[in-house]
């Protein structure tokens, strides 16, 4: 996978993301501003890939493979969700014809989704409710002020809501239209750098766990109130509901949605989910190539909040939102050295040790200390040899106080060489002073880091203050420097 593939995968996997979680949970909790929230990261996504895969085409394609997922992830998810979606990816590919009007395209997008999101609302509350709903709304109000003019308050309320969407849109434009020269900035920040875990944990779609009871008595009562509202209007005999207003509306509501619920949106989900299973056999290795990323690209989210803990509030979210987009658009694509760095005596070596206990691909040689005295341990058979010479060693190695073994030192050396060509982690604790001035372990870690094996990843300790020296003395390229153990991620 290239480069740009990968970014545009990692985009697509985010906007699916949203709308299959994010546009979940708030869909669940009837957020009443749910397509600013999921609409606005909507157009963050569309707006990045017209700019980094300029590509006709690749807009409407990915708003396919969104769709896709949020069909697999979000089953539960009404028609209109899907509607909003199309309609962004139908823009977005509309408007972004040309990166000369990438900052009028961005604003034109993020104004028309968002208002397009809240005119939905309001259609959808029009057609459950009635107009009988703005007429109480209208009344009820003009009680309350005692005007002597009748004043519409409705429209005021629904234009109102319209009008915020509006002033997002704009917002939303104008900093999308900025990201991609912000981006560039933020990338510089080493703190943003996260390594994109390869995870293997399965995104599960968010079920919807349904009581047959619950559903048979709802049936019950749809056809009750469909009788009882029909005999009502028709006016066959004298009517079982009351005329009041409010209740009209409630029953007329009930009856709307208990439809969709049985009825209209069954069928409709079960057309278009038909339709999005076609395009799935079409796009197949598009969206499998998604699916992979998927995990690590939810790994990032999670490490992006918790890096952001620091911050509060509003900061914490634009903080979060900085470590997504730089990692996201520049990937710390996992090469074959890790550094695992810290001051001295931290627990690198213990930490190493009982990460290895837990796998059967890590070899090399990790230097523990075992009843006051450093050691050498082979990983992989886990067996113990001094470090430290005795005193009756004439061959040693000698860095400031500490005299080393140079007969262990060599048989250490020669259980790295010996795993050299094995499928899975190599370690070299540590490559520190003795190395850098041309002893030690220096000419096998050369030897380690030429070597030609995709298969394997190396690790090499090094203490706090030593890590540029010693990049630059092995010249080390693309190296990813580790603070912790659980970072090890392939």
């Amino acid at each position: 996978m290239t480069s740009g593939s990968l970014v545009y995968y990692r985009l697509i996997a985010l906007w699916a993301l949203n709308e299959a979680m994010l546009g979940g949970v708030i869909h669940g909790l009837k957020i009443p501003v749910s397509g600013l929230v999921v609409g606005s990261c909507a157009v963050i996504c569309i707006s990045l890939i017209a700019w980094y895969v300029p590509r006709k085409g690749a807009i409407i394609k990915a708003t396919i493979i969104v769709a896709v997922f949020k069909m697999m992830l979000s089953p539960q998810a009404p028609p209109p969700a899907y509607i909003a979606v199309f309609f962004q990816g139908l823009m977005g590919e509309l408007l972004f014809f040309n990166k000369r009007w990438f900052k009028l395209s961005c604003l034109l997008l993020a104004v028309l989704s968002l208002v397009e999101s809240g005119l939905q609302r309001i259609l959808v509350l029009t057609i459950v409710y009635g107009n009988d709903l703005w007429k109480v709304i209208n009344d009820s109000i003009n009680r309350l002020t005692k005007q002597k003019t009748a004043v519409n308050y409705s429209l005021l309320i629904g234009g109102g809501y319209v009008f915020l969407h509006l002033i997002a849109g704009f917002i939303v434009g104008w900093w999308a239209s900025l990201l991609p020269n912000k981006i560039s900035k933020w990338n510089e920040d080493q703190w943003n750098k996260i390594v994109l875990a390869n995870d293997k944990t399965a995104i599960v779609p968010v079920s919807k766990k349904r009581r047959r009871g619950l559903k048979r008595g709802l049936f019950i009562a749809w056809i009750i109130l469909i009788l009882l509202y029909a005999q009502s209007i028709f006016r066959i005999g004298d009517p079982l509901l009351p005329r009041h207003i409010s209740l009209k509306i409630l029953v007329r509501s009930v009856i709307i949605v208990l439809t969709w619920y049985f009825i209209l949106g069954p069928l409709l989900k079960q057309l278009l989910h038909y339709w999005l299973q076609k395009k799935q056999a079409k796009a197949g290795q598009d969206i499998s190539a998604v699916w992979d990323i998927l995990p690590s690209t939810r790994h990032l989210i999670v490490e992006s909040w918790k890096r952001s803990a620091g911050s509060k509030g509003l900061r914490r979210i634009i903080a979060c939102a900085k470590a997504i987009l730089v990692n996201a658009l520049n990937p710390v694509v996992p090469g074959r050295v890790f550094i695992l760095t810290g001051p001295v005596q931290t627990g690198k070596t213990t930490s190493l040790v009982k990460w290895s206990e837990q796998r059967d691909d890590v070899f090399g040689i990790l230097t523990p200390v075992v009843n006051g005295k450093r050691s050498f341990m082979n990983v992989r058979v886990r067996h113990l040899f001094d470090m430290e010479a005795g005193d009756e060693e004439k061959d040693k190695l000698i860095i400031g106080r500490f005299a080393f073994s140079k007969n262990n030192f060599d048989k250490a050396i020669h259980v790295i060489r010996d795993a050299m060509n094995k499928k899975g982690w190599l370690i070299v604790d540590e490559v520190g002073p003795m190395e850098l001035r041309g002893d030690g372990f220096r000419e096998v870690v050369k030897e380690v880091i030429s070597a030609e094996n995709e298969d394997q990843r190396i690790v090499l300790v090094v203490r706090e203050g030593l890590v540029e020296k010693v990049k630059e003395s092995f010249q080390i390229k693309n190296a990813i420097v580790i603070n912790r153990v659980s970072d090890l991620q392939y």
